[in-house]
């Protein structure tokens, strides 16, 4: 059962050592580790209010999308788009905290094996798809290349997720008009739906499920709630972190 927390105050450890910038701080210049969430793995979303409060969620990476989109598990994920994952419990309670409207979205994926960076087969072919609304090309992220630890393995992609290299990046959303749609549906679904569209679908091995998995709620980390003001403090402890080994290669169809 997702759970739900509101921190006045957090200072925690969560993942690597070897955490980043890049990987830990949003695009919203939030650092999500600080309420819990790992430095790699899994899908984490940073929702900023019109009131200053961000929402941190996290969807563990053991419950993503891995394999060809026409073939992979879990079964019910498989098509164009198709799905990374869901994150529930986006109830009414979660999205009032956010003071009526949203300022900023960003959301980071942890990838094995994207191949939409410049020269891979797949660049400028894939959008990410978050309750049907486009938040841009996968193409278009800088990612950091880490082990499934979080060490940082050699240089951000400068643009796209990589052929045959465990990366992780932010995508971020200032649109007012786009924000709006995706409040909307989050109060009437109370879930956010990850999607990945090709533009030549069926081509491409993902592997969502590589990184640093929360295993204290096994399905992943729920909405909790960071309020603007800091009026006493608290602490949250995670324990039963669980690393995931990084897959073998996997060879893509011809």
């Amino acid at each position: 059962m997702l759970k739900k927390a509101i921190f006045l105050s957090a200072a925690l450890f969560a993942g690597s050592s070897n955490a980043t910038l890049l990987t830990d701080t949003s695009g919203l210049g939030f650092d999500v580790t600080t309420v819990g969430a790992s430095t790699i793995g899994g899908v984490v979303v940073d929702l900023l209010g019109t009131n200053g409060t961000h929402i941190i969620s996290q969807l563990a990476a053991s419950n993503l999308f891995v394999g060809f989109y026409d073939t992979g598990s879990p079964a019910p994920y498989q098509g164009n788009p198709g799905t990374v994952g869901i994150q529930t419990g986006f109830d009414a309670a979660v999205t009032a905290a956010l003071g009526g409207g949203l300022a900023g979205a960003s959301f980071r994926f942890t990838l094995w094996d994207g191949d939409t960076a410049t020269g891979d087969f797949d660049e400028d072919d894939n959008l990410l798809l978050i309750n049907g609304l486009s938040f841009g090309s996968w193409s278009d992220v800088n990612a950091e290349w880490t082990n499934g630890a979080g060490a940082v393995l050699g240089a951000q992609s400068g643009g796209g997720f990589r052929d045959d290299t465990l990366d992780t990046g932010w995508f971020t959303s200032t649109d007012t008009a786009l924000l709006d749609e995706l409040l909307t549906s989050l109060e009437s679904t109370e879930e956010m739906v990850f999607q990945l569209m090709d533009d030549d679908p069926y081509d491409n091995f993902f592997d969502f499920t590589q990184g640093i998995d929360q295993e204290l709620i096994d399905v992943g980390q729920g909405p909790t709630v960071q309020p603007s003001e800091v009026s006493a403090p608290a602490a949250l402890s995670l324990m039963g972190l669980g690393l995931l080994g990084m897959a073998g290669f996997r060879r893509k169809k011809a």
